[in-house]
């Protein structure tokens, strides 16, 4: 990736095939296949890269077994294969990983409904040339590997496998392999309006957030890929706006995963007939997702009271002996679905919208692309291009995403082989086997980058925050090579150390500003203000603060 000022010197001096408003990970994926096919693309994001929803999922790649239930059998079928895909492609960054689904007492019906449902979900995972079956558990088996579920409330359960990544690494890793194939990306630019000739946009009018500079991109395409933005950007071209998304909130919880004992992720039935996930994710434990209608502010969702205890009373029905606390959340976060509502229609039911992608153009003639699944993200983006590839007779060359590698690796031997070379080098540099681990599951190939780092500066080899993997040369290179601009680029995205732990991570703001402000040439204005806004983010929810954790 180029270093910000270069890439906004060449948006200006250069007239894109593609422009592609959006830098979460549907944006990401159109950005890398238009690549991919020989077309010269821009995409910029008004905020950070996956900043938005694409850094507040749930972590999964999954292949949607709830849409069973609901009879999307082709959807949850060309999940699967996608999942077992991207296990393929991105080895360090997506991982196999196993649920629980407990079964409660006295529910014989949805018993059998689940095992039913897990049945046909091996066939289509085995249809898709790999996976592992579902196994039962029984009571003693279920207490081994889940000993916080009391055997009060159940009694058996069933093993299944899906798969885990680190969202928004995955946004910057697909970004990485659009630039390398020519493909310019920028952060912190906001789309201000277009230019139109004969009813086709042939320009983009850009703000940069940083400079204030005004700049106009010419074009021979454009992709609205913003997600619960869509209507926002749609209407900048529309007389009369029109409202196309539904945008449904999911929240997390963070809590350590000592206060709920558990040697696997649990996927927990609820009384309102959702689930919720209990993930081990990042030494901690990730607790999701709610699915309500959101009609807030879209640029600032916050977890609520009622949505934290929701979730801690979900998992608290479950247990008798590790009863959640308030004060056990260490950290919190909420993104936003864009369900797409093309037809209008009016409704509070978010879990019966369709969660299937939609490809439309809307009357200003921007070509818009929006739901979907980050699982989904290369599909979504292989049709959207073929489309336009037939709309505008492009002539380009196979974009063979399906067969390329993601993370710097060139094959899985590659992967294999440079990982031990990683891990040599970085053991005789002092550095602890959690942060090896995970550098190379973050940062691919460029863990190798990294860990230069470490040699050239010893000093950064110390952690963040002492009970996490990330070091300070993670830092140094974001700013340098991952167009980190803010503190919170640095620890929400680059790092999730202030999804992990509010506390930790406010104590070692001031030491990563300082960091920070040596390469980005800060001054002390601007350092107070990056560690304010990002307590802010961290600490707010909805109405309120989260209670401080103890000590």
């Amino acid at each position: 990736m180029k270093e910000r000022t270069e890439s906004l010197q060449e948006s200006r001096s250069k007239n894109f095939d593609l422009v592609v408003i959006g830098g979460g990970i549907t944006g990401a994926g159109v950005a890398q296949n238009a690549a991919a096919r020989g077309l010269s693309v821009l995409v910029i994001e008004k905020t950070d890269f996956g900043a938005g929803t694409s850094s507040k999922t749930t972590k999964l790649i999954h292949g949607g077994l709830r849409y069973l239930e609901q009879f999307h059998i082709n959807l949850c079928r060309q999940l699967c294969e996608e999942r077992e895909r991207l296990k393929r492609l991105a080895p360090h960054l997506v991982k196999d990983f196993s649920f629980v689904l407990p079964f409660a007492r006295h529910n014989t019906f949805f018993n059998f409904k689940a095992t039913v449902g897990l049945t046909l979900y091996d066939v289509l995972t085995m249809s898709a040339g790999r996976g592992q079956s579902h196994a039962f558990l029984n009571a003693k088996k279920l207490a081994t590997m889940a000993p916080a579920l009391s055997t009060k409330y159940v009694g058996s359960g069933i093993k299944f496998h899906d798969a885990i990544t680190d969202d928004t690494r995955m946004v910057l890793t697909v970004i990485k392999s659009a630039c390398k194939k020519g493909a310019v990306a920028i952060n912190y630019v906001e789309v201000t309006g277009f230019q139109k000739e004969n009813g086709r946009i042939t320009a983009v009018k850009c703000h940069d957030r940083y400079s204030g500079e005004e700049f106009v991109v010419p074009c021979k395409m454009c992709v609205n890929a913003t997600g619960v933005w869509s209507d926002e950007v749609c209407n900048k071209l529309e007389t009369t706006p029109k409202k196309r998304i539904s945008p449904s909130k999911g929240t997390h919880i963070i809590v350590p995963a000592s206060v709920f004992e558990t040697n696997t992720a649990l996927f927990l039935p609820t009384k309102d007939n959702r689930f919720v996930f209990v993930v081990p994710w990042q030494h901690a434990l990730m607790i999701g997702t709610t699915d309500q209608l959101y009609k807030g502010d879209i640029d600032r969702p916050h977890a609520s009271n009622d949505e934290i205890n929701y979730l801690l009373s979900v998992v608290n029905s479950y247990t008798e002996s590790h009863k959640l606390q308030a004060s056990d959340v260490r950290g919190t976060f909420a993104g936003l679905r864009p369900l797409v509502n093309l037809a209008g229609e009016n409704s509070d039911n978010t879990s019966s919208m369709s969660r299937e992608h939609e490809i439309f153009q809307s009357p200003g003639g921007l070509i818009n692309i929006a739901g979907g699944k980050l699982t989904s993200y290369r599909l979504m983006a292989e049709e959207l291009m073929e489309k336009l590839v037939a709309k505008f007779g492009l002539q380009t060359k196979p974009a063979n995403t399906d067969i390329e590698m993601l993370g710097g690796w060139t094959s899985k031997d590659d992967f294999l082989a440079r990982s031990v070379a990683i891990e040599t080098k970085a053991k005789r540099l002092s550095i602890d086997p959690a942060t090896i681990e995970h550098l190379i599951a973050n940062y691919g190939a460029e863990a190798q980058d990294v860990i230069d780092l470490v040699e050239q500066q010893p000093n950064l080899n110390e952690r963040i925050c002492a009970n996490y993997p990330p070091i300070y040369a993670e830092v140094a290179y974001a700013v340098v090579s991952e167009m980190a601009v803010s503190l919170q680029d640095v620890l929400l995205r680059r790092t999730r150390l202030g999804l992990l732990n509010r506390r930790d991570s406010i104590a070692a703001a001031t030491k990563v500003t300082e960091l920070m402000a040596k390469l980005l040439n800060w001054d002390d204005a601007r350092k107070r203000a990056e560690i304010s806004a990002f307590e802010e983010e961290v600490t707010t929810i909805e109405g309120a603060e989260l209670q401080p954790a103890p000590n």
